[in-house]
């Protein structure tokens, strides 16, 4: 895939690089090419035809010091950061050699060929993230930043494992900037406005430098998360033009407006990443990828948490409900079987693994979404605590799964070995599927979640979206946001 207009005028042939790099068999088009260098598939012909890859520099540009100067510094970099997640070099020129090359291991593909095909889920976008956290941190912490993250430039080797590639415009801190005056640093969607247009100011404010580097790349990073969960660019309908205004105005990409299903914590967490002021941005790399990683185990816990009887893991509800807001009861106590127990087994030994890994989020059902309600936590806010309530305390909010209400219709929740506990939660399961969307107290779905199990003898509660805006329940339109399952403790 060519990435500009480049002649074949400004590279050597074929032959010609065959006849110079006679190790070599190299593909007779070029996988890629920029402006300063073209990249060939190959087999190494002296290693039982492994295949690499061949970066090799434009012949002209080859001629120019400056030029020639930062190609050997990519390959000097590349070759001091040893690390896993970042790529490195089989073979490369030395100073005086035509051309100027060096090898790589090929890899199987790279982010942006997987993100043709549409966004990665939280789980893979998270592990794609970490990984190339760690790489930057690793360089970062040895004054390399690399001012060019974007998804062609993170490469999947075998079993996914990442890495991170191309140090063409990498700023060493110990060393010259080889920018030129005049220059554009990075790709304009991923690049932090301040190091994009850093070789263009006449002043050295406008310049990061020292650890400012580092939130360049944060930026870039959570440009990277962006699209891997929307599976489109930041700005990606805006021209250049509108993009530099955009940044002058410090307007932020928000993943809601591309993606309103997942939880608001990715879209706080990438904003935040993506601030037009670096102070504001994550201090590292590594704190954007365990922050995203969280949200991540948060978002799957509440959807586990909520799963009926080991069947379908339930969808994690996206707007945030109301049960202060006039949710009670569901009105219906079906009674399965002539039996009664406990919160079964499997249930309550998951939530006990929950919390004692500090994964357990605690579900709140606030009026608006992003709002909390009563003192509870809504869905998709960072680093969610509820304190438990012991003795004769009580608290007002949402409940999770193992808690205990009084009979109010309000969520009163009590200790469980409290006179006012009525009813222990054991399941709570978030937009439910309605198998009979005629009955406004949900019935139906209500036994689907909390009584398939014919020895189970349970009450249920409710919200959708008909009460939180004080109607009507309208079976074409309306949607069930949880229903929550109890029992007497």
């Amino acid at each position: 895939m060519m990435d500009d207009d480049t002649t074949d005028a400004d590279f050597l042939s074929p032959d010609q690089l065959q006849s110079l790099l006679p190790g070599f068999r190299l593909d007779a088009k070029p996988l890629s090419s920029t402006a300063m260098s073209r990249v060939y598939l190959a087999s190494d012909t002296r290693l039982h035809d492994r295949k690499v890859v061949v970066k090799i520099m434009a012949a002209y540009l080859a001629e120019l010091p400056g030029f020639r100067k930062r190609f050997l510094r990519e390959i000097e970099l590349m070759a001091e950061l040893e690390h896993p997640h970042i790529m490195y070099i089989i073979a490369a020129a030395r100073n005086q050699d035509r051309p100027l090359y060096f090898v790589m291991p090929r890899a199987e593909t790279d982010l942006k060929a997987r993100l043709a095909d549409g966004a990665l889920d939280p789980q893979e976008t998270a592990r794609v993230i970490t990984q190339v956290a760690s790489a930057l941190d690793f360089a970062h912490d040895r004054g390399v930043f690399h001012r060019d993250v974007k998804p062609a430039n993170v490469l999947f080797g075998t079993g996914g494992h990442v890495y991170l590639s191309d140090f063409g415009v990498a700023k060493h801190a110990a060393g010259e900037d080889l920018t030129r005056a005049g220059d554009s640093i990075g790709t304009r969607r991923y690049t932090a406005p301040e190091v994009y247009s850093a070789s263009r100011a006449k002043d050295s404010e406008a310049k990061p430098d020292g650890p400012l580097d580092r939130f360049g790349d944060v930026y870039s990073l959570g440009a990277v998360l962006f699209h891997c969960l929307t599976g489109k660019r930041p700005f990606d309908e805006a021209d250049d033009m509108t993009v530099a205004e955009l940044h002058r105005k410090g307007v932020v990409p928000r993943i809601a407006e591309v993606r309103p299903d997942l939880p608001a914590a990715f879209d706080a967490i990438a904003a935040k990443a993506m601030s037009s002021e670096p102070e504001l941005r994550y201090a590292t790399c590594g704190e954007l990828a365990e922050a995203f990683s969280k949200a991540v185990a948060r978002s799957e816990a509440e959807t586990v948490v909520g799963r009926d009887a080991g069947e379908r893991a339930a969808r994690v509800d996206r707007t945030g409900g109301d049960a202060a807001a006039g949710a009670g009861r569901g009105g219906d106590y079906r009674k399965a079987g002539g039996g009664r127990r406990s919160p079964g087994l499997a249930v309550a030994a998951l939530v006990a693994g929950l919390l004692a890994g500090g994964a357990l989020s605690y579900l709140a059902f606030g009026a608006d979404a992003g709002t909390s309600a009563q003192g509870g936590v809504v869905e998709g806010s960072v680093d969610p605590t509820v304190e438990p309530v012991t003795g004769d305390d009580q608290a007002h909010r949402a409940p999770v799964v193992g808690e205990c209400l009084t009979a109010d219709e309000d969520y009163v929740v009590v200790a469980c070995d409290s006179e006012a506990a009525a009813q222990r939660v054991y399941r709570i399961v978030t937009d439910p599927e309605d198998p009979n969307p005629e009955q406004p107290k949900h019935n139906d779905a209500a036994f689907e979640v909390c009584g398939s199990d014919a020895s189970v003898e349970y009450a249920y509660r409710y919200s959708d979206s008909a009460l939180r805006e004080g109607r009507e329940w309208n079976p074409d339109t309306d949607r069930i946001y949880y229903v929550i399952c109890v029992q007497e403790p």
